[in-house]
């Protein structure tokens, strides 16, 4: 195990109102098709909803699984803002950040916060963003892959990326899902949908010179950031086949790769060496979309084939203590 504190930059939290109000707008019931209650604590359900609404038991499941600081971030996917009119989404956010905050509050040394934004109005947005960071002194921006079918490296969205730039404030990009309903059949919304989500909205920001124009913005993507960059020899070959791809950008789309963090969410050794492999090790951080992903998170990167442990405590330690400036020291006691 890495003497340095664990960092996990994929962790979900729920708040109950919000979430009552989201969740038949949400992929995981089918738009309302499929009601999905908060359970009661005892339910059957509680194990895995749990630690996203009582942050005792996280800190119980993180102690369990070796990891010291979590960057909580809300679930998206069950109680997303992207459906509500920016008045409605604006106070939804407000509730979601300020329980956050509130866990943050509580155990400054066991989580980072993170916030969401009604990027339905860009106005109302950047509000929201001033009061998170000003006034809930929270670090990370939780943003979904596109709003309205917008994707995230769009001109529209252009004074959002100004203002993390300003703001210093690091972007974690997380798809709310597809709304598409093909995608509700065998849940290829979450098998296939979430990687589709991330691949466009990489090849959004990359084709759109949002790497270009805010290099200095710290972006972390999801899941592994999809499927492109296992397969940007084809967006390279646009190069010259399609040359007018290539008019914010001056460079091949492969090179555009480490410009930004992948999180080690794979679901497979093997993918996740392949991605090592294609971006660096150094441009990893380990991410266990928890309550969701591995029982054991950290032994599952260790699989990965080749992998050193210098390379292991960049990805868990390293990497995401940078991104965050946290200050590295011995692994922590409690």
């Amino acid at each position: 195990m890495p003497l340095s504190p664990v960092i996990d930059f994929h962790a979900h939290v729920i708040e109950p109102e919000v979430f009552k109000q989201a969740i038949d707008h949400s992929v995981i019931t089918g738009f309302g098709a499929r009601p999905m209650p908060l359970p009661e604590p005892g339910s059957p359900t509680w194990g895995l909803f749990g630690g996203m609404l009582d942050p005792d038991v996280q800190i119980r499941d993180m102690d369990r699984k070796g990891i010291d600081i979590s960057v909580i971030s809300t679930a998206t996917v069950v109680q997303g803002s992207w459906w509500a009119e920016p008045a409605l989404a604006a106070e939804l956010d407000r509730r979601a950040n300020e329980r956050i905050a509130d866990w943050v509050k509580r155990f400054p040394h066991r989580f980072v916060g993170s916030f969401t934004l009604p990027m339905q109005d860009l106005g109302v947005a950047l509000k929201e963003l001033d009061y998170a960071v000003s006034h809930l002194g929270l670090k990370v921006a939780n943003v979904s892959s596109n709003t309205g079918g917008v994707y995230l490296g769009d001109p529209h969205f252009r004074p959002f990326w100004e203002a993390v730039r300003d703001r210093g404030v690091t972007v974690l990009i997380h798809p709310h899902g597809v709304s598409d309903p093909h995608f509700q059949k065998f849940a290829l919304w979450n098998g296939v949908g979430q990687p589709i989500e991330e691949t466009l909205v990489l090849a959004s920001m990359i084709y759109e010179g949002i790497f270009d124009s805010f290099a200095e913005v710290k972006v972390v993507l999801v899941h592994g950031g999809g499927y492109l960059p296992h397969y940007t020899a084809r967006l390279d070959r646009n190069v010259t086949a399609h040359p007018m791809s290539m008019q914010n950008i001056n460079r091949p789309p492969s090179e555009y790769l480490r410009s930004l963090y992948y999180d080690s969410c794979v679901y497979s050794p093997e993918v996740l060496a392949a991605l090592v492999r294609r971006v660096g090790a150094d441009r990893i951080v380990l991410g266990t979309d928890y309550p969701f992903g591995e029982a054991d998170p950290v032994a599952e990167i260790r699989k990965c084939a080749d992998l050193s442990e210098d390379s292991l405590d960049a990805i868990v330690s390293r990497t995401p203590a940078g991104i965050l400036d946290i200050m590295q020291s011995a692994r922590m006691a409690d």
